[in-house]
């Protein structure tokens, strides 16, 4: 299958350097230029995707989405870079056209909704390049609501590396991501996630990581997925109310036997009253199993099976990303009908 889907991505890639196919985007940006201008150039509110095809290179720039309807794709993930070094505590850019702006190499503004990112390496390099610290330093922070980061190299040299923060009921789906972060929660959504097909990989802190609050069904489900670490881990955590479904994961040996569970001992941000809500079916790690990573899906709410899981049902059937990829197929560098369940 990843063969096929190889295939299917290298085909989409040379379509994305024809002329026929630069019609079916309304702005390219190639080395040199600007994405945060073609950004700017698009309407305030699009009623309909608008694609940005962003050429090979390397884009050392901070990308601020505040318009709903973006579509970003990168003509090949490994090889369209946008790289930028910042420190949440230290970042000089705190307002955008006279509002806030969080820390983060792509930051999605509140009203960002439905856009999508593709195809590309996001990489927030402060702590190699500028301080050696693992304090906040995200690839990609948003506040927006529906949002799809899929086909992406998402990495960072610090803490909250995929931040997805939106104020009240935020969705996010994303899919066949590579995330990789020496610092802890690197995956941290508040409101439902679903994430399929991607790889983590940390270094010695929590790996994962949910703000549930608010509303009982909310929840970040895994499948599908595999998690590893330079050194031994903690699986995730959470600082308030969450909830976790882990489907069909797979994760070596550098997971410890470490619960998720609430983060602190000696201190209580939120009392939870809800509980730990962690699920899993079909948890494999190298080594062997721990008591904690059995099946126990009849313990969760309505007892689903595990055919039951996937987007749709995490978002409670009020949003349908998998059907918005396959709509935009043609010009994503990637594949719907093959991924996409």
């Amino acid at each position: 299958m990843k063969s096929k889907l190889a295939s299917f991505i290298a085909c989409c890639t040379i379509m994305l350097c024809s002329p026929l196919h630069a019609q079916r985007y309304q702005a390219i940006v190639s080395p040199g230029a600007s994405i945060q201008a073609a950004i700017e150039a698009a309407p305030e509110k699009p009623d309909k995707p608008y694609v940005i095809l962003v050429k090979n290179g390397i884009y050392k720039e901070k990308v601020i989405i505040d318009k709903p309807n973006i579509v970003l794709i990168g003509e090949n993930r490994d090889s369209t870079r946008i790289i930028f070094a910042e420190l949440s505590s230290k970042r000089t850019m705190k307002e955008y056209k006279g509002k806030p702006v969080g820390n983060g190499v792509i930051v999605l503004q509140d009203g960002a909704d439905n856009c999508i990112i593709s195809g590309m390496t996001v990489y927030n390099n402060y702590g190699s390049t500028i301080e050696p610290t693992t304090a906040h330093q995200m690839a990609i922070f948003g506040t927006a609501t529906r949002t799809i980061i899929i086909n992406c190299n998402v990495w960072a040299d610090g803490n909250d590396a995929l931040s997805l923060w939106a104020k009240e009921g935020g969705m996010y789906y994303h899919a066949d991501l590579n995330l990789r972060c020496p610092g802890v929660d690197f995956l941290c959504p508040r409101g439902w996630c679903y994430a399929t097909r991607c790889s983590f990989y940390g270094d010695g802190r929590a790996l994962i990581w949910h703000d549930g609050r608010g509303d009982y069904d909310k929840k970040l489900v895994i499948t599908d997925s595999h998690f590893d670490s330079k050194r031994p881990v903690t699986l995730g955590r959470y600082h308030h109310d969450a909830q976790f479904f882990l489907i069909n994961c797979t994760m070596t040996d550098k997971i410890i036997d470490h619960p998720i569970g609430y983060a602190y001992t000696d201190q209580v941000l939120d009392p939870c009253p809800w509980g730990q809500r962690v699920y899993m079916y079909n948890v494999k790690r190298e080594g062997g199993n721990f008591a904690w990573m059995g099946n126990n899906l009849e313990k969760a709410k309505g007892s689903p099976k595990p055919k039951q899981i996937n987007a749709l049902w995490t978002f409670g059937g009020k949003w349908d990303p998998e059907a918005k990829i396959k709509a935009l197929w043609n010009v994503l560098s990637y594949s719907p009908d093959k991924s996409v369940k």
